[in-house]
């Protein structure tokens, strides 16, 4: 059985700012064709609930990103796949991130689907952990700001997992983090 989260943000108050961010979303492309692109799995259920806040006329799409991180003498090497087959050119692209914190990942994004030819390309992310960042990238969007860092917490819930679990949780939550052993 999974650990029972603690809730961080209600199911209420995610709502509230899915709704503020689907109306300052608008304001920002009225009158343009907008193309969503949500990165799996942890933007699945947030990117639902935004897009139908957005009246505008869009596209959206899943992109899957891998990473994978090598520990080898020291040296931390991470390599990172992405691949499309809708283009991009000329396009105004929301990209919609779950968590964005080391900000290796969403510099890598950003740049590609800079060559890629989109006309504008903005961020929104459900959270974002500044103070975790590696590489100075922000997000256009936020719905939520951690700026402490969770370090014995994992979070969960609202499309976030951990092994594929708790992602249908209505609510942002935490668990103790897995990967760190339980004090004596």
């Amino acid at each position: 059985m999974n650990e029972k989260a603690d809730v961080l943000y209600t199911e209420e108050l995610i709502a509230r700012r899915v709704a503020e961010l689907g109306a300052e979303i608008t304001r920002t492309f009225e009158g343009r064709e907008l193309c969503v692109l949500g990165l799996m799995k942890g933007s699945v259920v947030f990117m639902s609930d935004l897009v139908r806040r957005i009246p505008l006329d869009l596209t959206f799409h899943l992109v899957r990103v891998s990473v994978h991180r090598e520990h080898d003498a020291g040296v931390v090497r991470t390599e990172i796949a992405y691949a499309t087959d809708f283009p991009l050119e000329g396009r105004d692209v929301l990209l919609v991130e779950d968590v964005v914190d080391t900000g290796i990942t969403l510099s890598y994004l950003l740049g590609h689907v800079h060559e890629l030819g989109a006309r504008s390309i903005r961020v929104c992310a459900l959270v974002d952990k500044p103070g975790a960042r590696k590489i100075d990238v922000h997000p256009d969007w936020t719905a939520f700001t951690l700026e402490e860092p969770l370090t014995d917490r994992f979070l969960v819930g609202y499309g976030l997992g951990w092994q594929g679990r708790y992602r249908a949780l209505p609510y942002i939550g935490t668990i103790r983090n897995p990967a760190r052993p339980e004090p004596a």
